[in-house]
């Protein structure tokens, strides 16, 4: 019953980012279709592919401090509903009225879903401090780190089914009826271990004996519970320090400055997939929408399998060995070693069997080196897990504003994608060096001190 509700407070937040996943790949599923109607070009596609995360990194900070004021249920709520008019608003595009301002429309759709799913960094990072001890984090910052993985698998042939049978217009008004619906799932029944009533005395121990953090910053209005209980640790902070002093702090440490760098590099990879892998097998291997939506399902269970297992590696490394650098670490450097193979291997063959088998190693190796989530519950400090977050999220997602316009202009002056391919390489090996040289003994940084206040004198 007590593991129970921890993986239900999981499978909530995993619902949410399979849900977004399956939003932002939509574009990418329905591109060679959607072009050829609106007459688009590769790099009028890699500017729509790239304006998600313009908004989605500038709102990264606000977002954090959002999630901390409001709760993660309300924000992230609010997030999927308004993602769903984005769908809407992408459908429209299609409509004939709309034909002159249908790349302008989606541009702002896609601007308005960066900005709506930006409280997924903080949020995730909340949950999984709050809700789960040190030893069984691994396990739930991976099997969610792997769910766009899992998302992409599942959605993405059903997604070009309806493209090539209904209509690209058709697959967006379906992706927002889905986000309704998780919308309203996700705000009924998701719960903080604070506002948990159901949460006996003896799982609110286990959870605070195995580093949850009960007192992190606000998450969402706290059940009654007895103040007096000396299971309560102090709060751990208060949101007094200025935002412009919390994140000098963050960056002054050059664990966390390794961190981001890393996370970018990992990020790229992801959005390569997101982004141009089905546009990949379509114009390089010449296949149709439907045999690249089946074939983009094998790296994506790839994805999904080597995140899933990495976090159980992780933690059984961490049992045995004590050590969270060894434990966190060690999956990086052999899953980005794997996304080097993978990658370099489709620079030699233009066989689609081949090339399904080389991508599933690549996305596998990028699953099992995927650790950011587990990363910033492990690392963050106790008093700013929220902001912590979205600082890591904000500067991760710089990749998916540079990644998909280079990709999209290397494709048009190149005609292929092999420095596409020769750059997604370039950026495992970067990981593997900021995890090898930059960040060094991992360990959760110090509390951010308050601002020093600024007295003014009256007259």
């Amino acid at each position: 019953m007590q593991q129970r509700r921890r993986y239900a407070a999981l499978t909530l937040i995993c619902m949410t980012l399979a849900m977004a996943s399956a939003e932002r790949s939509g574009l990418s599923v329905a591109a060679p279709e959607l072009s050829s109607a609106l007459q688009l070009s590769p790099s009028d596609l890699g500017w729509l592919f790239s304006a998600f995360s313009w908004t989605y990194v500038i709102a990264q900070i606000p977002a954090g401090l959002l999630v901390e004021r409001f709760g993660v249920r309300r924000i992230i709520g609010s997030g999927l509903a308004i993602g769903s008019l984005c769908s809407v608003l992408v459908a429209l595009a299609g409509a004939p009225a709309f034909a002159a301002i249908s790349w302008g429309l989606i541009l702002v759709a896609r601007l308005i879903l960066g900005a709506s799913q930006s409280p997924m960094g903080g949020s995730s990072g909340m949950v999984f401090a709050t809700w789960f001890p040190k030893n069984e984090r691994g396990v739930a910052g991976s099997v969610y780190g792997s769910m766009p993985y899992l998302s992409i698998a599942v959605f993405n042939p059903i997604m070009a089914w309806v493209v090539n049978h209904l209509g690209w217009d058709i697959c967006f008004l379906m992706l927002a009826f889905m986000g309704i619906l998780s919308s309203a799932v996700w705000s009924t029944a998701f719960r903080t271990p604070q506002q948990h009533r159901r949460l006996s005395a003896k799982e609110r121990r286990l959870l605070i004996s195995g580093g949850a953090l009960w007192g992190a910053p606000k998450t969402d209005r706290p059940a009654a519970l007895n103040d007096d209980n000396p299971d309560t640790p102090p709060s751990p902070g208060s949101n007094l320090s200025s935002l412009s002093h919390d994140l000098r702090h963050l960056f002054s440490q050059r664990m966390f400055r390794g961190l981001v760098v890393a996370q970018y590099a990992i990020a790229a990879i992801t959005w390569f997939f997101i982004a141009w892998f089905p546009a990949y097998l379509v114009l390089d291997l010449d296949l149709s929408l439907a045999q690249a939506g089946a074939l983009s399902a094998f790296p994506a269970i790839g994805g999904f399998l080597g995140g899933a297992m990495t976090g159980f590696f992780s933690d059984a490394l961490l049992k045995r060995t004590h050590s969270l650098t060894i434990a966190r670490k060690t999956p990086v450097y052999v899953g980005m070693s794997l996304s080097t193979i993978g990658f370099l291997g489709c620079l030699f063959t233009r066989d689609p069997t081949w090339i399904a088998l080389l991508m599933t190693i690549a996305f596998f190796g990028k699953g099992v080196g995927t650790m950011i989530w587990t990363l910033v519950g492990d690392l963050a400090p106790a008093n700013r897990v929220g902001l912590t977050g979205s600082a890591v999220n904000a500067f991760t997602n710089l990749s998916g504003i540079f990644t998909p316009i280079i990709i999209g202009y290397a494709v048009a002056i190149y005609g292929n994608f092999n420095l596409a391919l020769y750059l997604m390489a370039g950026h495992a090996l970067l990981a593997v060096a900021m995890n090898y040289w930059v960040m060094g003994t991992l360990h959760r940084m110090q509390d951010i001190p308050n601002a020093p206040l600024t007295h003014t004198t009256r007259p």
